[in-house]
């Protein structure tokens, strides 16, 4: 009855939310973001009371309801607190130097510096798995030389393997913000407010600072959400590689995943309780974006209402 009564409680909310957003014309823009929020998780939960009942019915063994609870709450929740740590400094890593990039590219007004940079966000497209394994044989390199263990604890959610696994889980998004915060910034640098910026003689530094990258905001937000789908699809893989506690290698490792010689212990609970808290945490990230959007564009609000 677990995932019952929380799809009920979340179709309530999104009820509730609805209705405030049809009576209150002012609150519409939030109001709408949560009660899609809402839906998608009430959606989520009862996908997961379908795959339990389903396994039941097929005589796969699920532990008791009381079980199931228990084992959902000792052992998802942490692993739920270690992969939100480490999506939110991957996001705000890969953000932040994507646009920053962007921003001095477009500060430096040099076609060269363009050039490399855009030839170098190609490695977007390299798999994260290679990604993870350069990593690694980078950590085995330094070892080697120095005698120094850089990689920390296996299977310990260490500040060591949080940047570890935080740097490859954001080269991707990285090189995603570059190239469409190069476009954004491209856009507004078109702009009539920019020409007349630069007409009454401010500096082009000042003119990308408060003209151009200022205005992108609520755009720059939108790449990072979708740089949030790319990090989510990533995360077991990272976290698997790195031995990084967290949902993403729980998950691999209840389906049957193991290292090395390990043997494969499969625990349908613990991978339908790790699959839900992971598809719920990208709704929730999405929405807080979409109201981030909505605060830093009122057009946005606007066309919400």
């Amino acid at each position: 009855m677990l995932w019952v009564n929380l799809g009920l409680i979340s179709l309530t909310l999104a009820l509730a939310f609805g209705l405030a957003a049809v009576w209150r014309p002012q609150v519409a823009p939030v109001g709408r973001v949560m009660m899609t929020l809402g839906l998608q998780v009430s959606g989520i939960l009862v996908v997961t009371w379908l795959l339990v009942e389903r396994g039941q019915a097929l005589a796969v063994r699920l532990p008791t309801p009381a079980a199931f609870e228990a084992n959902l709450v000792a052992q998802v929740s942490s692993a739920a607190l270690a992969s939100v740590e480490l999506v939110l400094v991957s996001i705000v890593l890969g953000t932040c130097v994507g646009t920053a990039v962007a921003a001095v590219a477009a500060w430096a007004r040099q076609p060269w510096l363009e050039l490399v940079l855009g030839v170098g966000s190609l490695v977007w497209v390299i798999p994260t798995f290679l990604l993870a394994i350069f990593a690694q044989d980078l950590q085995s390199t330094i070892y080697g030389i120095s005698g120094v263990n850089v990689s920390g604890s296996f299977g310990t959610a260490t500040p060591t393997q949080l940047i570890w696994s935080s740097a490859v889980l954001a080269v991707r998004p990285a090189a995603y913000a570059f190239r469409q915060s190069r476009i954004l910034i491209a856009d507004q640098s078109r702009a009539d407010y920019v020409r007349t910026a630069l007409a009454k003689g401010l500096g082009w530094r000042s003119v990308v600072i408060r003209h151009i990258v200022r205005p992108a905001a609520a755009g720059l937000v939108q790449t990072a959400t979708n740089s949030v789908r790319l990090m989510v699809g990533s995360l077991p893989l990272v976290e698997f590689f790195f031995a990084y506690p967290g949902l993403g290698r729980l998950l691999l490792i209840s389906l049957g995943v193991a290292y090395g010689q390990q043997a494969p212990q499969v625990d349908p609970a613990i991978a339908i309780g790790s699959a839900v808290v992971l598809a719920s945490m990208l709704a929730i990230l999405e929405a807080v974006s979409r109201l981030l959007g909505q605060r830093l564009d009122p057009r946005l609000a606007e066309v919400g209402s």
